[in-house]
């Protein structure tokens, strides 16, 4: 069984390095990341990479792992022990404003305003 997305035929063996795909960038989502370095890393093409990642999530590669790094500073936040500075560092972004734009477009909330709501 194979599933058509965008005219790109994906095929079971394709949704599985999807999957080794996904976890690649929830282990490593701290890296510059793009679509051509993950399709190399998992076996596919930049163009199946791409269908199959958006079949899965609903995002496209860049979205998916922006959303992951949004995600995973939520934590960090909640905390309150670093600065939002650091904390966009350490999820992988250069620079701290387009962080909190990210984070915005994701959850509505500034940085500082989910740290507010969340902190421990």
């Amino acid at each position: 069984m194979s599933i058509i997305k965008n005219r790109v035929r994906l095929t079971h063996y394709d949704m599985g390095r999807i999957e080794e795909a996904l976890n690649f960038i929830d282990q490593h989502y701290q890296k510059q990341l793009n679509a051509e370095d993950l399709a190399l890393e998992v076996g596919l093409s930049k163009k199946k990479l791409e269908a199959g990642i958006l079949k899965k999530t609903g995002f496209v590669t860049h979205a998916y792992l922006l959303m992951v790094r949004v995600e995973k500073t939520k934590p960090l936040l909640a905390e309150n022990l670093r600065q939002i500075k650091e904390i966009a560092t350490l999820a992988g972004f250069k620079n701290p404003s387009h962080y909190s734009q990210v984070f915005k477009k994701f959850t509505s909330l500034t940085p500082d305003e989910y740290r507010s709501k969340h902190a421990v």
